[in-house]
């Protein structure tokens, strides 16, 4: 890595590490929480156990799925939970291809951006609100998603300025929810 990826990385480090106590006791706690120990996790066993990231990503990725539903909804459905969690774990362990990883991965990653917009319609619906904490939120999945894609299916841009500008994006994202919670009055636009 140059110096201004591993400032970049360091830096990415340090601020999804925030968002975890801004969003404490919130719906979203455990979801900032998995991204704010995530990088650090993959950092410590892609260098000293030299694990791929993509089998760390796989299970980070259904993680941060999980902690977007609902407790009562996992605890209805747990016998499927702890099976689909079976399956990515057994599936992270296989030493294929990085290709099914990455489909797997953005897979999930489509999955949360799809949580995230059901819930931002049910909180329009019923609160007759646009919040754009949750907007800022699908956003910033949806470029995590084009990132794996980006492996899958190479765009025409310099892999590097891309990498910069959506890393530099997601930092923005990082601050954004250090600052700013679900129930932040000025992320709420009221409709009636």
């Amino acid at each position: 890595m140059t110096n201004l990826s591993n400032t970049i990385f360091y830096l990415s480090i340090l601020i999804w590490l925030l968002p975890p106590f801004r969003q404490y006791k919130t719906f979203f706690f455990s979801y900032f929480l998995v991204l704010g120990i995530a990088d650090i996790l993959v950092f410590f066993t892609t260098k000293f156990f030299e694990i791929s990231s993509y089998d760390f990503y796989v299970i980070v990725s259904f993680c941060l799925f999980i902690a977007l539903q609902e407790i009562e909804y996992l605890k209805k459905k747990k016998m499927m939970f702890i099976g689909l969690g079976l399956i990515v774990i057994c599936l992270s362990f296989f030493r294929i291809e990085k290709n099914p990883y990455i489909f797997l991965i953005a897979f999930l990653h489509l999955m949360i951006i799809f949580r995230i917009l059901y819930l931002f319609v049910m909180v329009a619906a019923e609160k007759q609100v646009i919040n754009f904490f949750y907007l800022v939120l699908a956003f910033y999945e949806f470029t995590i998603l084009l990132k794996f894609l980006n492996f899958l299916f190479p765009l025409n841009v310099e892999a590097q300025t891309y990498f910069y500008i959506t890393t530099g994006f997601e930092l923005l994202v990082g601050i954004f929810y250090t600052t700013f919670r679900e129930d932040s009055r000025k992320l709420v636009y009221q409709l009636k």
